[in-house]
């Protein structure tokens, strides 16, 4: 009984249930598919898109200066107020020669009413609520212009945080061979020091340059865990979910016709939500100003009054126009007037602010964009010379020729150059990211 025990707990503990988690699950993914992702499952997108649907259904609301406003209802009085006591037996058209009587009109027995009544109310001139609509129309296209833009936001974000990943798969690749050519270094260090060729105090020194490099690595792969987090998080996956990366990182001279874009930014999302933000609040100050006509609306009701529940036995209607103008509300117009003045010339400063600031920032992007294509050359030559000295000194050292301490130098220059250059085309990049995001154009 007891082997058969162990034989089923030991069958339980191999048998696993449940199904892998997806923290150890891996997605290879292209930038457009990173992308392609992010349209559908991003945070900041969803929202804008869900703001969108709530500025269109704000401006559904103003379609109630059209149509007309029915109202149903079904009230039950009991009451012996004389005068209520009466009216309601006139509605009901159950009035009779003595009900007339002083003694009963004065002091009156008490009356059920049951009224079902239809209302219609129909705007007809509503100045004000013209312009209101008109204010909404051009709030839900500056809505519809931001969503826009956080769109392409989002995707620049992307797109840095894609290559980021890269960046820090390559780093820790480096790092990965830097170490090899340090444990090299130490192990034939060791081999020297054996036979007499090199002192402890070198040996020590290629031990430490291999725990410092160790140390990088770490933090490389540190970075490389967040960056991989960031990314997953921007596309609304798992953010335990491993992305392994296709695209790479990699110099494309073409994309330098970015420097000659003629800058015509006046359509962009972001300027035009500016502009039909300034509409809107243009259209909301007239619509201040209408406050101070008349408006005309009309209306009608039918109602049926029994002395029953749903009872229909008689019947009245009413039909009528109502013209009102509010000549003086305290002063309370008046302010809502200026305070739309004022919110309009602010809206107009922040505009002129933003294109001011936006030219200034294509210029700075040109810049930067053909800054960081000259340091792609630079770093690159400065990678192969750095290899080729620390290949040449490594001969060098095996013959005995070289100090363990210049040999290190080498490494770690070596490293540090091959580092640069992967951040030169990582900066590159994100030059041309930054720059298709101002001009929200494609260079590629």
């Amino acid at each position: 009984m007891r082997n058969f025990i162990y034989l089923v707990i030991c069958t339980l503990c191999l048998w696993n249930p449940f199904p892998v988690s997806a923290q150890n699950s891996e997605v290879v993914l292209s930038l457009q598919d990173a992308l392609a992702k992010a349209a559908e499952n991003n945070w900041q997108i969803n929202k804008a898109k869900e703001q969108g649907k709530a500025a269109k259904a704000e401006f559904r609301e103003t379609n109630s200066i059209f149509l007309p406003n029915l109202n149903v209802s079904h009230t039950v009085v009991t009451t012996n107020d004389p005068l209520s006591a009466f009216g309601f037996k006139l509605k009901q058209e159950i009035t009779k020669q003595e009900d007339f009587n002083p003694i009963l009109l004065n002091d009156p027995k008490h009356i059920e009413n049951f009224a079902s009544k239809i209302e219609v109310q129909q705007p007809i001139i509503n100045l004000d609520g013209l312009y209101g609509r008109k204010a909404a129309s051009a709030k839900l296209q500056a809505v519809d212009y931001t969503t826009e833009r956080t769109i392409n936001y989002t995707k620049f974000e992307v797109k840095k945080a894609y290559y980021q990943l890269e960046l820090a798969k390559q780093a820790v690749v480096v790092l990965d061979k830097s170490i090899e050519v340090a444990k090299s270094a130490e192990e034939l260090t060791a081999n020297n020091l054996k036979q007499g060729y090199v002192k402890d105090a070198d040996l020590l020194a290629a031990k430490v340059r291999v725990l410092e490099l160790n140390t990088q690595l770490l933090d490389a792969k540190n970075n490389k865990k967040q960056a991989n987090e960031y990314l997953a998080y921007l596309l609304g996956m798992d953010i335990n979910t491993q992305i392994s990366t296709s695209d790479h990182l990699e110099k494309q001279p073409s994309l330098l016709s970015g420097l000659v874009q003629v800058e015509d930014t006046g359509f962009r999302s972001d300027l035009m939500a500016y502009k039909k933000g300034i509409e809107a609040r243009k259209n909301m100050l007239k619509s201040q100003k209408m406050q101070f006509l008349p408006r005309l609306n009309a209306f009608g009701a039918y109602e049926w009054n029994d002395d029953h529940l749903f009872g229909t036995s008689a019947n009245n209607y009413m039909i009528g126009a109502s013209l009102s103008w509010n000549l003086f509300s305290g002063y309370k117009n008046v302010g809502k007037v200026q305070k739309a003045k004022a919110e309009l010339k602010i809206a107009e400063l922040n505009l002129s602010e933003y294109e001011s600031r936006n030219n200034m920032e294509i210029q700075g992007a040109k810049r930067n964009l053909k800054l960081a294509f000259d340091r792609i050359e630079l770093t690159k030559l400065a990678k192969e010379q750095s290899l080729e000295a620390l290949r040449i000194r490594e001969n060098r050292y095996k013959q005995g020729l070289e100090k363990t301490t210049d040999l290190l130098y080498s490494e770690s220059v070596s490293l540090a150059r091959s580092l640069d250059y992967i951040n030169a085309l990582y900066k590159y990049h994100v030059a041309v990211f930054q720059l298709e995001l101002l001009l929200e154009k494609d260079l590629q």
